[in-house]
């Protein structure tokens, strides 16, 4: 079943909590509707509390209010503008022409977890701005880059000089490559060069993949690797591996 948020549909994945929820709608044609379940709700407590006089002055009252919204509510509601709310979080999106504005759509994955808070806030931000700014968000991730080189013990200062002393520690090639691509791009989002970036977006949403795809060969795989072998090897047969490596 298709759950990308589409117009009008019933139930869709929320782009706030990435929940397929219920999701009710508003627009033109249930303005009045709308607002008149809010004039009831509002008075609903109100008018229990009251005489039998005074509820039947409210309820006239609701009544001509009811019929004046539905005359002129739509007065007010632009054609064109509709408003989904998930039941889940209650946040909004929010839609123009049958088309989603709010939030941005794009097909950004989440950031790796083992990297820094600072560097998921960057790569978050940048997957904000993407879609209207492929530069900014460029701009971004190189910025993420120097921090993650530097999260590698490296100076983070430097890029270039800092992928050097990884190449010479041994780095693999692929890893490499990777580094550049989003350092060379990534430059040209700060120093314009031979890349065009003014509509870069396809490039621009590769490169939150790059990071990511640095970020687990360089981080969670080694991790993930050390922890299984703690788990697993025995401590007496690991202290024999060093003591085999020291010859």
């Amino acid at each position: 079943m298709d759950l990308n948020p589409k117009f009008k549909s019933e139930k869709f994945q929320c782009p706030h909590c990435q929940v397929a929820s219920q999701q009710t709608w508003f627009d033109v044609g249930s303005s009045s509707s709308a607002a008149n379940k809010i004039l009831n709700h509002v008075f609903y407590d109100y008018r229990t509390q009251i005489t039998d006089y005074h509820q039947e002055a409210i309820a006239k009252y609701i009544r001509v209010v009811e019929e004046a919204n539905k005359k002129h509510m739509s007065e007010f509601v632009p054609k064109d503008f509709s408003v989904a709310t998930c039941s889940s979080c209650e946040d909004i999106s929010l839609w123009v022409n049958q088309e989603i504005v709010y939030p941005k759509q794009t097909s950004v994955a989440p950031p790796n977890e083992d990297m820094e808070q600072e560097i998921q806030d960057l790569y978050v931000e940048a997957s904000s701005i993407v879609v209207d700014s492929p530069k900014g968000a460029t701009a971004l991730l190189r910025l993420a880059l120097q921090l993650l080189l530097k999260q590698l013990g490296k100076s983070g200062k430097n890029i270039n000089n800092d992928i050097k002393e990884l190449v010479t520690d041994g780095l693999s090639p692929k890893i490499q490559k990777a580094l550049d691509l989003l350092r060379v791009v990534g430059n040209n989002s700060v120093h314009p060069g031979q890349i065009d970036l003014d509509d870069g977006r396809d490039i621009a949403l590769k490169l939150f993949h790059v990071l990511n795809f640095i970020a687990d060969e360089m981080i969670s795989k080694p991790k993930e690797l050390e922890l299984l072998y703690s788990d697993v090897v025995p401590e007496e047969t690991q202290q024999h591996i060093k003591e085999r490596d020291k010859n």
